[in-house]
């Protein structure tokens, strides 16, 4: 009545055959050499920012801002001489600690 059963291998078993071929594979690389490089084949270009959809607004808040800042920078002028003057006699104190 004895019956011959073979083994099955258990997960217990294949846990550890997965574990020794992993750490074969890993004693197989290569060791670093300093200083590591990249060797760059292709070009890092990617145009996918240029066909994303802007919303309308944008474009029109940067020419205000532009506009802005023309104006601003137009209306410059001097202060005049005693404004120089006053401002450039004493510039120590305006940076005392």
């Amino acid at each position: 009545m004895n019956k011959i059963v073979s083994t099955r291998p258990s997960s217990t078993t294949f846990a550890v055959a997965m574990s020794a071929a992993i750490l074969t594979g890993q004693l197989q690389y290569p060791s670093r050499v300093e200083p590591y490089q990249v060797i760059q084949v292709g070009g890092t270009y990617s145009d996918f920012m240029e066909h994303l959809a802007r919303p309308v607004g944008v474009d029109n808040f940067a020419q205000q801002i532009a506009a802005i800042y023309s104006s601003f920078a137009q209306r410059q002028e001097r202060l005049g001489a005693e404004f120089e003057a006053a401002i450039f006699s004493d510039l120590e104190s305006l940076y005392e600690a």
